[in-house]
């Protein structure tokens, strides 16, 4: 059974109980997860085809909706504002016949008017249901531009009449082609208007020129800031001709919160609104949540004294022509079709449909959020995805129990099974571990019987191989390791020969010639100076050699530490003579210091010692000082040797310590880079410890911490 299974695997490795769970997974579960799952797909993909039919019919009736909408708003609006068109024809034929027609009005309407020291004529005072007048002196008043205000006179009762026939109506003017403006209600014309301004040059006055407006009919303005104080408004201005010239243009004025008033409150469904554009793409009218979605701010505020030196439109951000966003609208409304289109107001699809308002020719655009349209049937979708959710959860939640339920089943028949095959890979694993001596166990069927058999011979049969190739390898290990002290010991023993003899084997080579050259005419003190220099390179080579010797000795464990009490006074100042030569080195010592005993072994403190304050003297100048001292603290004796040589780098002093290292500051100076080295190993021998303490350009100290012995200092001296 097993042999078919590892051919059926192809090699692959697997549990028996992992095998079992895969069979029961393509034979019970996949089959039964792909029923549940067509299912699953069917009903989701009937859902989505019912979501996507309800949206085009729901989107259908909506587009239809606002599209009526736009178009009734816009009709009312264009019959309210045909009122206003008729009114303003009807002025200007009044306007024309007071021109043509002389007037002589009353004292006391001309005692309403002055003319000021900068040429303008005006009217000084007037009440609140009186015509007020300015000629702003750009052409010059004389006796006939003052007859035609005279003349003009007469039409006050029909702006009267204008103003009190609709609420719509703000304003009503004349203006003249020589800049005469003549205006309903009476206001203070001086703070508005200011001297010399030609008004034909305003778009109240030009659109209604012979080259704007040939045709001579009603035109409306753009939106524009009225100098008269009215804020943001539009006119309906008409021209008035004799039959010589263009004589001016009447106008009524209207804020645009009287125009829209309808339409900003209009109450559409879907949290919809309503805009209004004019015929530049200019929006004229837009509620709150207009404002919010373009974010935009209505225009309030004005300072007109600034305002009435130049046409004042709103800016670029409320006109749709220039706004990249909503450009698909700006072409419906150019083309003057009533089609839907979708706009991305923010992060908002929008449905937009407009209607095109005759006269002005203003368009009011409907807008709708297509979430809020499609709510009712996105929330049914919604609830669809939910049910299909749940139920892929049930299903989900009953398939883990099942395939719960089967890899429990797995897990129990694979223990029956592989029981024997569980306890013969124990078997190996223990022989694989080392315990080479085991017992086979017994089964009860014979291939795996005789399996654990042949395995517990072969696991004999290793541990005697493992036993003689371990005895083989400790004889290898201790010939090598022999093989190894003995060549280490030669290379550093050469390395320090070759290192410190250069120097001294030439000074006795150099001295030699010198002595061989000039026998016959040295003198007896250059012959002694000579000899004292070969000496003293003798001197250095048996000091380096020892040193050296020592080093291998104590390395290859040949250096034997065999501590004593040891009084500190006369150890140190051996050590500083040893050390110091000429050198002048002072020892500071107190009383309790000097008698202290250390628990050393003395000669190879000594050698320390003299290690360190070689070390100080030779990197020290002989003009500056070097000192020992000593202190005693908590059961231990610190011994300091202080110099003022260069100091060592910060980054160089864990260095100094390494066998044969030289600082960077060292390359002038004689020696093998041994002497902290060996001091270090001779003090740690003695379970002391050593630190270097340096700051460049000041010195350097160097501090052994090494044990008091433990016998009272009277014991240690009565020994003595």
């Amino acid at each position: 059974m097993f042999a078919g299974l590892a051919r059926k695997g192809e090699g692959k490795q697997t549990t028996l109980a992992r095998w079992l769970g895969a069979s029961y997974l393509r034979t019970a579960v996949i089959p039964l997860c792909l029923i549940e799952l067509g299912f699953l797909l069917s009903y989701w993909a009937t859902g989505n085809f019912t979501y996507q039919q309800n949206v085009a019919t729901v989107t259908a009736v909506s587009e239809k909706y606002l599209t009526d909408i736009a178009a009734r708003e816009s009709a009312n609006i264009t019959a309210t504002l045909g009122g206003v068109e008729g009114m303003t024809r009807l002025l200007g034929a009044e306007a024309g016949e007071a021109l043509a027609t002389p007037y002589d009005p009353p004292s006391s309407e001309k005692a309403r008017y002055h003319v000021g020291s900068d040429g303008v004529f005006h009217t000084t005072r007037g009440k609140p249901d009186e015509v007020a007048a300015f000629y702003s002196g750009f052409h010059r008043v004389g006796p006939q531009e003052i007859d035609k205000v005279w003349r003009t006179v007469r039409l006050d009762h029909t702006m009267r009449h204008i103003k009190a026939a609709s609420p719509l109506v703000r304003q009503v003017y004349l203006n003249t082609w020589d800049s005469y403006n003549r205006i309903y209600p009476y206001f203070d014309v001086l703070t508005q208007y200011a001297p010399k301004m030609n008004i034909p040059t305003y778009n109240f006055y030009y659109e209604a020129d012979a080259r704007h407006n040939p045709q001579r009919k009603v035109v409306w303005t753009d939106a524009y800031v009225d100098p008269a104080g009215s804020g943001w408004m539009v006119s309906a201005i008409a021209p008035v001709y004799s039959e010589k010239r263009l004589e001016g243009v009447v106008g009524i004025d209207m804020t645009l919160d009287t125009v829209v008033s309808r339409i900003l409150s209009l109450n559409l469904p879907w949290q919809g609104y309503a805009m209004l554009v004019g015929r530049d793409g200019t929006i004229l009218a837009l509620p709150p949540a207009g404002e919010k979605d373009l974010g935009l701010t209505e225009l309030k505020d004005h300072k007109y004294a600034d305002a009435i030196r130049s046409d004042t439109f709103k800016p670029d951000q409320f006109n749709i022509t220039r706004r990249p966003e909503l450009k698909a609208l700006a072409q419906a409304v150019g083309s003057g079709s009533s089609r839907i289109s979708h706009v991305m107001l923010g992060d908002r699809d929008m449905l937009a449909t407009n209607a095109r308002v005759v006269g002005p020719g203003w368009t009011l655009v409907v807008l709708a959020p297509a979430s809020q349209i499609l709510a009712d049937a996105n929330s049914l979708h919604d609830q669809l995805i939910t049910v299909g959710v749940i139920m892929l959860l049930i299903l989900l939640a009953f398939y883990v129990v099942f395939f719960a339920f089967l890899v429990w089943r797995a897990r129990a028949m694979s223990r029956r099974l592989a029981r024997p095959l569980r306890e013969v890979e124990q078997l190996m694993d223990r022989i694989g571990a080392g315990e080479y001596n085991q017992t086979a166990p017994k089964f009860g069927v014979s291939e795996v019987d005789n399996l654990s058999g042949r395995l517990v011979e072969m696991g004999q049969k290793l541990g005697e191989a493992h036993h003689r190739i371990v005895a083989q390898e400790a004889e290898v290990r201790r010939s090598y390791d022999t093989e190894r002290r003995i060549t280490t010991g030669q290379r550093r023993f050469i390395n320090i020969l070759s290192h410190e003899f250069r120097t001294p084997l030439t000074v006795i080579d150099s001295s030699g010639q010198i002595l061989k050259r000039r026998a016959t005419r040295l003198t007896e003190d250059t012959v002694v100076e000579r000899s004292d220099m070969i000496r003293r390179a003798v001197s250095r080579i048996r000091d380096v050699m020892e040193s050296a010797l020592q080093l291998v000795r104590m390395e290859e464990g040949q250096t034997t530490c065999r501590p004593a009490a040891v009084a500190l006074g006369s150890m140190l100042r051996e050590a500083v003579a040893s050390a110091g030569g000429e050198r002048d080195i002072e020892i500071r010592l107190d009383g309790e210091v000097e008698r202290a005993p250390l628990f050393i072994d003395r000669q190879l403190i000594h050698s320390a010692l003299v290690a360190i304050i070689e070390n100080a003297c030779r990197f020290s100048p002989v003009e500056n000082k070097v000192w020992v001292e000593a202190r005693i603290h908590e059961g231990r004796c610190s011994i300091s040797v202080h110099d003022e040589g260069p100091g060592i780098p910060a980054e160089e002093l864990p260095l100094v310590r390494e066998r044969f290292y030289r600082g960077s500051n060292s390359t002038a100076v004689p020696g093998a880079g041994t002497g902290l080295y060996l001091a270090n190993s001779l003090i740690d021998a003695n379970g002391g410890l050593l630190d270097i303490q340096s700051v460049p350009g000041e010195g350097t100290v160097v501090t052994a911490s090494l044990p008091l012995a433990t016998t009272t200092t009277t014991e240690f001296w009565e020994a003595a």
